[in-house]
């Protein structure tokens, strides 16, 4: 299901967006959406790699249940 969502944006970013949706043949609603989804992938394989680490430094003390919840988001996408 889509969604819609309204922005506020100075001048000056919109500017930017526009011209470089222009210059990728994209619309700007496009380039956000994309800009989320990367932003938020990133944020899910930080999240993931965090996990490893902790995982990693001691295992007596890390909480297995958030390492796989993370797990499964990443995996999964939820």
């Amino acid at each position: 299901m889509d969604h819609a969502l309204t922005l506020r944006l100075p001048d000056s970013v919109y500017r930017a967006a526009r011209n470089m949706a222009d210059r990728r043949g994209i619309s700007i609603n496009r380039l956000v959406q994309e800009a989320i989804a990367e932003k938020a992938e990133k944020s899910v394989d930080d999240r993931l790699s965090q996990a490893y680490d902790m995982l990693a430094e001691d295992t007596a003390e890390t909480d297995v249940e958030k390492f796989f919840a993370i797990q499964v988001e990443a995996l999964l996408g939820e």
